[in-house]
């Protein structure tokens, strides 16, 4: 044997091998150097499934600073009831089936609520006889990447949202329009479900534009959107498809009460004057009205709705068709 093994090496000692080969090390430091090095935690547990031996890592999530404190106890008494109930459950099936469980993501929420998130891998451990004597697993905290993760699902969801809706009213935009008409044109084919679609536009906007200027006009695209989603209902879609043209899918809707809905929103419009330049400016809307049919494609339904709203101007504005 080496000159080193009179005594057990430490860490510290990782100098006086550096013309040593790997394999003559011994496995005492090896093992105490994975113990205090590893930032994952790793333990080793008894059929009973009290800890044996654990990482310096694993210690201190529990602020313990000695990994031997751990000694003889188990997961209750560190982690609430029933997480270490499912923990002793898995543990008893391993020992039974000596099969692995890996990667599995657990999570526990700690005494002041933060929640934690963790990627396990256990195993069973073997005595020399290859006989099951307990298990043994690593842990690693993926907290932070879970974090991450949120995060990013956040931002997507964000960018998902931006990429159908209109900047300047908030409102969904023409691309998703037609999305969600696919989408109800499709369950109105299975299931004979009835929806209804409103064009609309602001009557004389270009004076508007012309009186007051764009940045007025912008004011009252603003304002119409605001009263066409205080107005729609929870099965209803808004959209600016662009300029002061507007369009609203009703889902579930008959003709009869499309044409209720409608109604309401011109007259609330018409009775909902705008302030622009210290003026108080009334408004109106012409709305043209179709509803879906058998055999009608959405073209068709958005050319019906778009001839009619047509209809309602060439007849005098302020009006539904």
């Amino acid at each position: 044997m080496s000159q080193y093994s009179t005594s057990t090496p430490t860490p510290s000692d990782s100098a006086a091998f550096a013309d040593v080969p790997f394999q003559t090390f011994p496995e005492s430091f090896l093992m105490q150097a994975i113990q205090k090095s590893s930032q994952d935690t790793i333990y080793f547990k008894d059929v009973m499934h009290r800890f044996v031996w654990t990482s310096l890592a694993h210690a201190r999530i529990f602020n313990l600073d000695d990994p031997r404190d751990m000694l003889g106890k188990t997961d209750a008494d560190f982690f609430p009831q029933s997480f270490a109930d499912m923990t002793a459950a898995e543990e008893d099936l391993i020992m039974s089936t000596g099969v692995p469980l890996i990667a599995k993501i657990e999570s526990w929420t700690d005494a002041s609520g933060n929640v934690g998130w963790y990627s396990a891998y256990k195993y069973p451990l073997y005595d020399r006889d290859g006989k099951i004597i307990g298990t043994w697993g690593t842990t690693r905290d993926i907290t932070e990447l879970k974090m991450t993760e949120a995060e990013l699902e956040r931002k997507n969801h964000m960018f998902r949202r931006l990429s159908r809706t209109d900047e300047l009213s908030g409102l969904f935009n023409r691309r998703h329009f037609y999305d969600v008409l696919d989408r109800c044109a499709a369950d109105a084919a299975r299931y004979r479900k009835p929806f209804s679609l409103i064009s609309l536009d602001v009557d004389h906007f270009k004076t508007i534009n012309d009186t007051f200027g764009h940045a007025k006009g912008d004011e009252v695209i603003r304002h119409v959107a605001d009263i066409l989603l205080m107005l729609s209902r929870p099965e209803d879609t808004v959209f600016r498809i662009g300029g002061d043209e507007y369009m609203v899918v009703l889902g579930g809707a008959s003709v009869d009460v499309a044409k209720k809905i409608a109604e309401r929103i011109r007259d609330h419009i018409s009775r909902t004057p705008i302030f622009l330049n210290n003026r108080l400016v009334r408004l109106t809307v012409s709305i043209g009205l179709s509803t879906f049919e058998e055999g009608m494609d959405i073209d068709e339904m958005v050319h019906s709705a778009d001839e009619k709203l047509y209809f309602s101007k060439n007849a005098g504005r302020n009006r539904v068709s």
